[in-house]
């Protein structure tokens, strides 16, 4: 069974990976007039606005593109692109060994399409098994049912994620925005972002956590703040900026300001909402691109 999409996905949040194999997080971003894809690469350190360097163009063509995302698909310690088209097929153009300019990515491989039966709105990436590979989580459409989907190490063959098993129920109104160790237990959270704009930690984890990924109990839901909507950010990233194992939270604002709530470096369940920082000005002009991952 491979995972389904549909047009309406737009999942609020993305995830930032190393196209250098490195311990910080590359940025990639999509310039949707020139369906150009740009890695800015992470300088090794915590530099404020000089977090980043210059842009490298590693993609041209992805003007087909419904959702795009990163991921260690493969285990070998470098991001993978992964694309939604507009046709709803999967697609995943493997990293190459490193960030190489035009020669960073492998042609897309196919690996998975909609399906009649199984229709997910949004999608989540991280490693739920803890073996290294990226795995997917899906809302089925509609409801407030998540899936997992996890990858079989079969990169970019059909047979690449196992069949959709249950994940997390949530209320139909909320969007499973991402996958990231928010609460330092060392596996992944669940992100959801509420119809009233807050945004909570849903720690799918905390009873224990099954070979398969399964969660081995109810999880335990921590609301962490609220105006996350999309009104103020029209993309969220979750990556880690400042290289101390924990996940930050990038919003590019319409105006094209992009801004840092950097993670507090530690997790409080009797006050979650200061888990992330005020923001920070991490940059301006990033109006030109339409994704940041």
């Amino acid at each position: 069974m491979e995972p389904g999409t549909t047009e309406v996905i737009a999942p609020p949040i993305h995830r930032s990976g190393s196209f250098r194999g490195t311990a910080c997080p590359d940025l990639l971003a999509r310039d949707p007039e020139t369906a150009e894809l740009f890695v800015f690469p992470h300088r090794g350190r915590w530099q404020g606005p000089e977090t980043f360097g210059e842009p490298v163009r590693i993609g041209e063509g992805f003007d087909n593109v419904l959702w795009l995302g990163t991921g260690d698909f493969t285990g070998n310690g470098y991001a993978d692109v992964v694309v939604i088209s507009k046709d709803e097929q999967a697609l995943v153009h493997l990293n190459q060994g490193g960030l190489n300019g035009m020669d960073t990515l492998a042609a897309p491989l196919r690996f998975g399409g909609k399906l009649p039966e199984v229709t997910y709105d949004t999608i989540a990436l991280g490693d739920l098994t803890g073996d290294g590979r990226t795995d997917i989580v899906g809302r089925l459409q509609h409801t407030g049912q998540v899936h997992r989907i996890i990858n079989r190490s079969a990169a970019g063959a059909p047979e690449m994620f196992a069949p959709p098993q249950p994940f997390a129920v949530l209320d139909p109104g909320d969007i499973p925005a991402g996958l990231a160790d928010v609460t330092a237990s060392g596996r992944p959270d669940l992100l959801v972002l509420h119809a009233d704009n807050s945004l909570s930690v849903h720690e799918v984890y905390a009873h224990g956590r099954g070979p398969e990924g399964e969660p081995a109990g109810e999880a335990v839901r921590h609301a962490l703040d609220t105006g996350w909507n999309l009104e103020t950010y029209k993309v969220l990233t979750l990556t880690d900026i400042d290289g101390d194992g924990h996940p930050d939270l990038l919003g590019l604002r319409h105006d094209g300001t992009l801004m840092v709530h950097r993670h507090s470096g530690s997790f409080d369940p009797r006050s979650p909402e200061t888990t992330f920082d005020p923001p920070q000005v991490l940059g301006k002009g990033w109006d030109r691109f339409d994704i940041i991952s």
